[in-house]
């Protein structure tokens, strides 16, 4: 192995690192000034009349000093009349003597410095000054050591560059125990891509042995950090959501708006957790002004199929009251708004008066004047189609054909056009004084299978839901699966059963869509029953149906299925084949005596 001296010489830098956000969190040494004890002076000729006898001058103040002529002199001629000043050239030359005294974060803005002044990255003075860093990383504060880590990361396009990275990251992964500052950690783990896992994996046990002594803003900026980078180990976040929970009264509502974006985006789904965290915000909504928090805690909410009634009536109201006043509601505001409560299926109470507002501020060419406005409009409609808040003009101006050709007909719009289906089969079939356009097609039609598609944790619970089902109705004859509805929406299984809940042969009852065929009239007292399949991720945090799922399943009935929704838990993997049976065997029973 290299003698760790010899390869520190052959270090040099050749760009300069802009100073970061993060860095001004730690230290006003980065200036070196603080080490004079007086105040810089503030022009060159005063600079380098101050370090006109060499023997007088310490080394510090020569950091000091060039980082103070890098602040002025920042354009090509003042910088070409500098370097040819012969004590210019002296105070390089004392930066080539010992400099392991000087602060280390001096040290890196004298490097700074150097690069903007356009100094030779091979000179002595500037390996001398990486070699003292370096020097120092042994024992220096390990917030130094961290920064050093920083200053690093974007010089490494030569080799000895990266050679230097490297010892720094050697350093790290000797000294990581010291660390317990959070705002390190958030530096460290934002650029986890430049960390060794072995040394990404000590950091996040140090995490968590600090996590209980941290602040709880540190925690939040931690968890961001994650949720950024996509870093999701579940017993970090765990105790970061338990810790972030418990001091939850320390938070402002922007802070918790960052803790839902990153749950949401490590989609990280424990109930308990998000139900504290939520319970925050009832005392912040009233008072806070800020229109963009509000919005990210609902898409945060609606992607997370997260559903906090209390909060969520709150945020209606808060949205009336801006309404109310004349206060200021974006366009995008109230589509978010409706959106999110369709997709939690959440339908308050006593809000009519606000719907009635909220529709009204969103109008249809304001919103196709938008990127996507066709598809944000369909999802709209769709929302209030959801919500039992869809009016007959709505559905004709996403039905009309002009309209609902131009979605139609791209395939770039398949999520649209199942929608727009669903708002077609909502048409048909829910509103029955709805008289307006609607869209007609034949059993040849692509249309008719268009249906969203199935995620492979899906298909992994469909395939066991159908082996139990298989035991009581065999396949082929006695169940369908995956049934187009025409309506954007696919059946999962159907079967058919007498009044005695016997299964009954199942093709002779369907019917298919688009054709002119008419199925078998069903027996008296039987029953033909949609099995719809929702997996975790298909189903509100806690239980319960999405919107999505409720749509389905209110299609299903108005076509006169009886409807069975299996989610995750309904049958326990663990559970012994004749049990799975015998449970589903009384979810049937108990579905279709619902209806009877």
């Amino acid at each position: 192995m290299l003698n760790l001296s010899s390869r520190l010489n052959s270090l040099f830098l050749t760009r300069n690192l802009r100073p970061r956000r993060l860095e001004q969190l730690f230290s006003s040494a980065t200036d070196g000034t603080a080490e004079t004890g007086a105040e810089s002076p503030t022009d060159s000729e005063s600079i380098l009349n101050s370090v006109r006898d060499i023997n007088k001058v310490k080394n510090y103040m020569a950091c000091s000093s060039m980082i103070s002529l890098a602040k002025i002199n920042t354009e090509e001629s003042q910088i070409k009349v500098l370097k040819e000043d012969q004590r210019f050239k002296r105070l390089l030359k004392l930066l080539e003597s010992d400099v392991r005294t000087c602060n280390p974060l001096a040290i890196i803005s004298c490097l700074k410095a150097f690069k903007i002044l356009k100094v030779d990255d091979e000179s002595l003075a500037v390996k001398n000054l990486e070699n003292a860093f370096l020097w120092l990383s042994r024992t220096c504060q390990i917030k130094d050591l961290v920064m050093g880590f920083s200053f690093s990361l974007s010089r490494q396009e030569t080799n000895s560059q990266k050679i230097m990275f490297r010892e720094i990251c050697t350093a790290l992964e000797r000294r990581w125990v010291e660390i317990k500052d959070g705002r390190l950690f958030v530096l460290l783990f934002s650029h986890s891509d430049k960390l060794s896992p072995e040394l990404l994996a000590k950091l996040e046990d140090r995490l968590q042995d600090c996590v209980e002594d941290m602040t709880a803003a540190d925690l939040v900026n931690i968890l961001v950090t994650f949720g950024r980078n996509g870093r999701r180990s579940m017993p970090v976040l765990r105790s970061l959501g338990f810790h972030i929970a418990k001091n939850r009264s320390f938070l402002d509502i922007k802070q918790v708006a960052d803790v839902l974006f990153a749950f949401n985006k490590l989609s990280f789904k424990e109930q308990d957790t998000l139900e504290r965290i939520c319970s925050s915000l009832e005392a912040m909504i009233d008072t806070n002004d800020n229109q963009a928090v509000v919005r990210s805690i609902l898409t945060s909410l609606g992607q997370l199929k997260f559903s906090s009634p209390t909060v969520l009536d709150m945020i209606c109201d808060w949205y009336n009251m801006r309404l109310v006043s004349d206060k200021p509601v974006q366009l995008k505001d109230i589509s978010i708004l409706i959106l999110t409560l369709a997709n939690l299926n959440y339908k308050p109470y006593d809000k009519d008066e606000f719907f009635k507002r909220a529709i009204d501020k969103v109008k249809k060419e304001e919103m196709l004047a938008l990127p996507r406005g066709d598809q944000l409009w369909v999802e709209f409609v769709w929302s209030l189609v959801v919500l039992d808040r869809a009016t007959p003009d709505l559905l004709a101006s996403v039905l009309e054909p002009a309209f609902s050709s131009k979605i139609l007909d791209s395939d770039e719009n398949k999520v649209s056009s199942i929608k727009l289906l669903n708002i077609n089969g909502a048409a048909q079939n829910l509103h029955k004084d709805y008289t307006g356009p609607k869209i007609s097609f034949d059993s040849d039609s692509k249309l008719t299978e268009l249906s969203p598609p199935v995620s492979g944790t899906k298909q992994k619970l469909k395939k066991f839901v159908m082996d139990t089902l298989s035991t009581l109705f065999p396949p082929p004859r006695f169940v369908n699966e995956d049934v187009k509805t025409g309506m954007g929406t696919s059946i999962d299984a159907e079967v058919v059963v007498d009044a005695n809940v016997k299964p009954l042969q199942v093709e002779q009852f369907s019917t298919k869509v688009g054709s002119s065929k008419q199925s078998k009239q069903l027996p008296v007292g039987a029953h033909k029953i949609a099995i719809f399949i929702t997996p975790f991720q298909d189903c509100l945090i806690g239980g319960g149906e999405t919107g999505n799922t409720n749509l389905m399943v209110r299609l299903a009935q108005a076509q006169g299925y009886t409807t069975l929704v299996i989610d995750h838990g309904t049958i326990d993997s663990s559970m012994k084949v004749v049990s799975r049976v015998q449970k589903l065997d009384v979810l049937i029973k108990q579905a279709v005596g619902k209806k009877s």
